[in-house]
């Protein structure tokens, strides 16, 4: 039987190439999304289930977990790789943009991470790996915002990582520079993507993560080539 992975934002970009990358590798992907029409037809191209949702509302984050559970027998394990992009002065930022990046980038990751890291610890055995970003690295201007919900979460990650590790669940976080993606572009942010990794690229990267078992991978970061200017 085939591990089953979630991977939250599994519709574009960087968990799209993700779902593919795992199918390719012999494992079942559990792709979910908010968008409903590219989730089924992601579904439907790879052969699996789908499930809608919103990592950013906790009643549904609870209820379709217990049915992807209920669905799909346990979950070996759970890329958190939904995330929104906010740049700009941060007196610009409206409030409920700020708070839809925190309610996604942060507060999404570790409902998910409640939701099914309780059942891998019992059994003694998971994977979750958090994308993260380079902006949880070090600080710039103009992502003040963003980074916070980054920030957030390396935190949340590295401490997870030495809570779980003695049970024998890896807790982890890939840490990518620019990927190509349409994140930017969905924020209103204009962006030279010729320079970015593709979303090949960074999948190809967490797959290695997921697939060294004997392994905790803590920080593990990369950006293309072209990307040093």
């Amino acid at each position: 039987m085939r591990d089953k992975i979630v991977v939250t934002g599994a519709t574009s970009g960087l968990g799209r190439a993700l779902v593919f990358a795992l199918a390719k590798a012999g494992y079942q992907p559990v792709p979910t999304g908010r968008n409903a029409a590219k989730l089924a037809a992601l579904a439907d191209e790879l052969g699996v289930v789908g499930y809608k949702l919103d990592v950013s509302d906790a009643a549904e984050v609870s209820r379709i977990c217990a049915q992807i559970t209920d669905e799909q027998g346990p979950i070996e394990g759970l890329i958190n790789n939904a995330g929104i992009w906010l740049e700009g002065d941060f007196e610009t930022c409206a409030a409920a943009d700020i708070q839809a990046v925190i309610d996604t980038n942060t507060t999404g990751t570790i409902l998910m991470t409640h939701a099914l890291l309780p059942d891998m610890l019992a059994r003694g055995q998971g994977t979750v790996i958090n994308t993260i970003s380079t902006g949880a690295l070090y600080t710039r201007k103009m992502i003040s915002v963003y980074a916070a919900s980054k920030w957030a979460i390396r935190g949340f990650t590295g401490c997870l990582e030495v809570e779980c590790a003695p049970k024998g669940v890896r807790v982890m976080g890939f840490y990518p520079g620019k990927i190509a993606s349409d994140m930017y572009k969905s924020a209103g942010v204009a962006r030279d993507l010729e320079v970015a990794m593709t979303p090949q690229q960074g999948a190809a990267m967490v797959l290695t993560m997921l697939q060294d078992k004997g392994m905790v991978w803590s920080h593990v970061s990369g950006r293309s080539i072209d990307d040093y200017v």
